[in-house]
């Protein structure tokens, strides 16, 4: 047995610089503005020291929130970051001579003010041309020489303030999400400025037929609509004849083709009928098609790049560094150097940096991120331990097994990516039904073409022109996206992010609902609930036997002890052992106590049994060398609005049940409290997906709704899916939706905003249908001007979207915060 750690105890005031208790006898002061202010270590009077010398002192003025602790491994990660000073992959994209623009996500940073402590810090650096911080994302974007500086050195200025960045991940797929977004921005940005200018003059033109125009005013403003119209139509709209061109290339017919046989005609003709001084001109009608196309197609992409961020969740699962053991000793290397056969140390309080076999004689391990277990696991040497999971006890060692592709977390992206692509099936007759409808078109606008050629010549363009315009599917491709953008909007008040926009209509046609239990219909934070005193020992008193419970499970990370955080502690218990899986021991000067589980206690002596907890999280027993004094039964309190979520979902009619990785007894209990039927236990992320596709066949279409890593890939597999608040990085990415409030009412107001939604989408569609299928055969028998066609279409539109507006208009009845706040 390696033996147990000790801790000293830490109470009472708190440091000015990160708000933790100062530990009493400790003496770190730092002077500001001439009063001296206590820190809680060296490192907070080292950072503090900085700012201050530096004449940064502003940052304590401005700061919103108070910084985050300067960490005490701080020699420790600046060794390793010097470790991987001379690997050019971590150093970024170059973007110039000798530049690179490196991106750290960085800990700590909490409002403007640490925005501009580090960029005033980091700009000092030789080696830095630029830097920029985004303070809600925690980012900080640096331009960077290397032949002036090291990465280290880049690294050291942020952990010196205390903030703690991280190794870059693999930026190619992120940055080209970046470029496309920033790309499709600058082209809707063009668009909508030249289509404000051109309406203004095309709005002058239309009034001139009417009421007369001299020439040469009419000459002007056809003149300037060309200029505006030009770079437009080269820059913003260059997209859909690209678009158009490839799918031609590939013997298809996209919704592109017409778009750009409508704004490639209407542009070349405008130009012959202006350069000859007779003919309409339809410039401003070339604007409006690529401006409300454009901004449609950037909702799609940016709904589209939301699904796709998932490989960055999974990534920040494991550290970044790892403490390999060699025959010379402990290095410190960066995750992506170990191999297989590796020795590594993993110490208290971290994750497991892969998969591996315990070596050290026992550890206790938080799973709850990937197995959905909410209680730690106690594993033995020569038991398997997962990467990505944490250790609660003292420092072990693991031979690492598995790594890279070949780990768990690694497995858990495979079904997600798995899960997501069998959503896509729904789509392929989608892609048929808007194929026929642009062979539709065409062929029409062309019969249209002919017959004005033998009835009228001189008519004939325009009249195809008109029909083109007037069957352009402006309406129908901002029928299903407006009223996204407007539901979100909506949830959003009721803090609710929507991820993608096919999970409306998925959430209005659900018949089965699964939950996951810890952390969904309950908090995941275990709160006590009856004591006990043992009746036997007169003198236990049950208030200054709380205190001790408390002072004892202050030196644990167990999850546990977070059910006695609110009790005051004892000043005279100021070391504890740590016994892995088991308990703690502690004395206070004259007597020695243990609190842990009933085998931990009960091989004291005269140790008396009692009957099972029936709570939901166990018990807890506290007890001195002579007998029991405590039994404390543990609570995992139901989540705010769970009870009356279940009794709406079955007055829809819709099936309930629990899916969880936890045991039997506390799923029952929890199903049972709930009123909840049909509940299943023990479930890995494996065996959740198989229940998902079984209850599904009977019942119907599902949501899902959970927190955990382990439920990310049933999340992703489900009809629809809602991630709840406090969840894990990685299934707020396989979400469709995420409620950043803390009651599941957000459930109620997300399906009544969905079946909303589908109603408004639909009237949408209708209308469009209805416009196209009566404008069309006006157009086609020479009744509307391409004029008109533009500014139906755009009436149109117009309609379309004040009707999606609705759907924020309602007014929800919700014990949600309307406020949303996201840090």
């Amino acid at each position: 047995m390696r033996p147990a750690r000790t801790m000293d105890n830490a109470v009472r005031s708190r440091c000015f610089h990160c708000g933790e208790p100062v530990p009493p006898g400790s003496h770190f002061p730092v002077e500001l503005n001439g009063q001296p202010q206590a820190t809680c270590c060296a490192g907070c009077q080292a950072v503090a020291l900085l700012i201050l010398d530096h004449g940064l002192d502003r940052y304590y003025r401005y700061r919103q929130s108070l910084s985050r602790r300067a960490g005490d491994d701080r020699d420790r990660l600046q060794a390793a970051w010097q470790s991987v000073d001379d690997d050019p992959r971590l150093y970024g994209p170059q973007v110039g001579p000798g530049l690179h623009e490196l991106i750290l996500q960085t800990e700590g940073i909490v409002c403007a003010a640490c925005a501009w402590l580090i960029r005033t810090h980091l700009s000092r650096q030789s080696a830095v041309r630029e830097c920029h911080v985004d303070a809600s994302g925690g980012l900080v974007r640096i331009l960077w020489q290397p032949e002036k500086g090291a990465l280290s050195e880049m690294a050291l200025a942020l952990l010196e303030l205390g903030y703690k960045p991280h190794l870059p991940l693999p930026e190619a797929e992120a940055r080209a999400r970046r470029e496309e977004r920033a790309a499709s921005l600058k082209r809707v940005g063009v668009a909508g400025l030249g289509m404000m200018q051109v309406m203004m003059y095309a709005v002058a033109l239309y009034a001139g037929e009417a009421q007369g125009i001299s020439l040469a005013a009419q000459r002007f403003l056809e003149w300037v609509s060309l200029l505006v119209t030009t770079p437009v139509l080269l820059y913003s709209g260059k997209v859909f004849f690209e678009n158009a061109w490839r799918s031609l290339r590939q013997r298809k017919v996209s919704m592109d083709v017409p778009v750009a046989l409508a704004l490639g005609g209407a542009y070349s003709v405008s130009i012959v009928h202006f350069f000859r001084g007779s003919g309409p001109v339809w410039f401003d009608s070339v604007v409006m098609f690529i401006f409300f196309l454009g901004v449609a197609r950037h909702v799609e992409m940016s709904l589209r790049h939301r699904n796709q961020a998932s490989g960055a969740m999974l990534a920040r699962l494991l550290p970044e560094w790892a403490d390999r053991v060699t025959a010379e000793g402990v290095e410190t290397v960066a995750v992506s150097e170990l191999r297989s056969g590796d020795h590594v140390r993993v110490r208290s309080g971290e994750s497991f940096p892969a998969d591996g076999m315990l070596l050290s004689d026992a550890a206790e391990i938080n799973e709850a991120l990937l197995t959905g277990e909410s209680r730690p696991v106690a594993r033995h040497a020569g038991e398997p331990v997962i990467g990505g999971s944490i250790n609660l006890g003292q420092a072990v060692e693991v031979q690492l097994e598995a790594v890279g592709p070949d780990s768990v977390v690694s497995g858990l992206a495979r079904l997600i990516m798995k899960a997501r692509s069998g959503r896509s099936s729904a789509s392929i007759s989608a892609d048929r039904y808007a194929g026929w409808f642009v062979v539709a078109v065409l062929v029409l606008a062309l019969m249209t073409g002919l017959a004005w050629a033998w009835l009228d010549p001189s008519r004939a363009f325009g009249v195809t022109l008109s029909v083109l315009v007037v069957s352009c599917p402006c309406a129908f491709s901002l029928a299903s996206p407006s009223v996204v953008s407007a539901a979100s909007r909506a949830l959003l008040r009721h803090g609710i992010i929507l991820c993608r926009s096919a999970a409306l209509e998925a959430l209005a046609t659900v018949r089965l609902a699964l939950f996951d239990k810890t952390g969904t219909l309950t908090t995941g934070s275990p709160r006590l609930g009856a004591v006990t005193s043992n009746p036997a020992r007169a003198d236990a008193d049950p208030d200054h036997l709380l205190r001790v419970a408390a002072s004892l499970e202050q030196f644990s990370n167990h999850p546990v002890a977070a059910a006695f955080a609110g009790i005051e502690t004892l000043p005279t218990i100021t070391r504890a052992t740590v016994h892995a899986g088991q308990g703690i021991s502690a004395t206070d000067g004259t007597t020695r106590y243990h609190i842990g589980s009933k085998s931990f206690v009960g091989l004291k002596k005269n140790t008396r049994d009692t009957n099972g907890s029936s709570r939901l999280q166990g018990e807890v027993w506290l007890a001195d060398e002579q007998s029991w004094l405590l039994r404390m039964e543990l609570d995992d309190e139901v989540r705010q609005g769970a009870p009356a979520l279940l009794a709406y979902l079955q007055d829809q009619g819709i099936h309930s049940a629990v899916v969880s990785g936890d045991q039997e007894q506390p799923v029952a209990l929890l199903a049972q409290s709930l009123g909840i039927g049909e509940h299943h236990h023990s479930h890995s992320a494996q065996q959740k997906l198989a229940r998902l596709d079984q209850l599904r066949t009977v019942h119907g279409p599902a949501v899902m709704i959970g927190d955990g890593v382990n439920d990310a890939p049933v999340l992703a597999a489900a009809d629809t899916s809602i991630a709840v608040q406090g969840g894990a990085e990685l299934a707020n990415s396989a979400a469709d939706f995420i409620l950043t409030g803390y009651s599941l009412d957000g459930v109620r107001v997300a399906r009544e905003t969905a079946l909303r939604s589908v109603r408004i989408v639909r009237q949408n569609m209708a209308w469009a249908a209805a416009y196209n299928f009566s404008m069309i055969p006006l157009a086609a028998l020479g009744f509307l001007q391409p004029w008109m066609a533009a500014l139906g279409m755009s009436l149109s539109s117009l309609l379309v979207v004040l009707n999606a507006a609705r759907v924020g208009t309602r007014r929800e009845n919700s014990t949600l915060n309307p406020v949303l706040s996201i840090t």
